[in-house]
C-alpha cells in the first residue's frame, strides 16, 4: 500500500511539473462544475508566517522546529509549506516586508481543527513576538 501511496505522490509531482512547463487556464462556469460533480468539500486555511522578529528573523532551524512541534502534530495527514515574501503596514503604519512561510491546510470541517489553527497561530505570535499571523479561510472541492 505505502509503494502504491509512493508511485501516486511521484505522478502528481511529474504531473505538476509538467503543468508549470506548459501552463494551461480555462475558466469553468457554474454549469460545467456541476456537471463534473466529483470531488469532496473540505476547508482550506493559508497561513502567513512573518518571518520577521525584534532583533533579527526566524531561522530556518527556528521555523522547523516549530512545524515540528507545533504544526506537523496538529495536522498529520499533510500541509504544504511555500517560502514566501510579503509586505504589509505595521502597527505604526509603516511598510514592512519580510520573508514568509505559507502554510496551507487542506481538511474536512471541525471545531478542533479551526481550534488547533488558532492555538497554532497563537503559539507562533507568542513564541516570535508577532504582531499577527493572516489567516485565509475559504471552501475548496479537492480531488484526491
Amino acid at each position: 500500500m505505502l509503494n502504491k501511496v509512493k508511485y501516486i505522490a511521484l505522478v502528481a509531482l511529474v504531473l505538476q511539473l509538467s503543468a508549470c512547463a506548459y501552463p494551461h487556464v480555462t475558466a469553468q462556469s457554474p454549469q460545467s462544475q456541476t456537471v463534473n460533480a466529483g470531488g469532496n468539500l473540505f476547508v482550506k486555511d493559508e497561513l502567513y508566517f512573518g518571518l520577521s522578529k525584534p532583533g533579527g528573523t526566524v531561522t530556518e532551524i527556528e521555523w522547523q522546529s516549530f512545524l515540528s512541534r507545533v504544526i506537523t502534530p496538529r495536522f498529520p495527514e499533510g500541509l504544504t509549506v511555500v517560502d514566501a515574501y510579503g509586505q504589509y503596514l505595521n502597527k505604526k503604519n509603516q511598510l514592512s516586508k519580510e520573508k514568509t512561510k505559507l502554510v496551507i491546510l487542506i481538511y474536512e470541517e471541525s471545531q478542533v481543527k479551526n481550534r488547533s489553527i488558532e492555538e497554532i497561530i497563537a503559539k507562533y505570535k507568542q513564541e516570535f513576538q508577532q504582531e499577527s499571523v493572516l489567516r485565509v479561510t475559504g471552501s475548496v472541492k479537492a480531488f484526491f
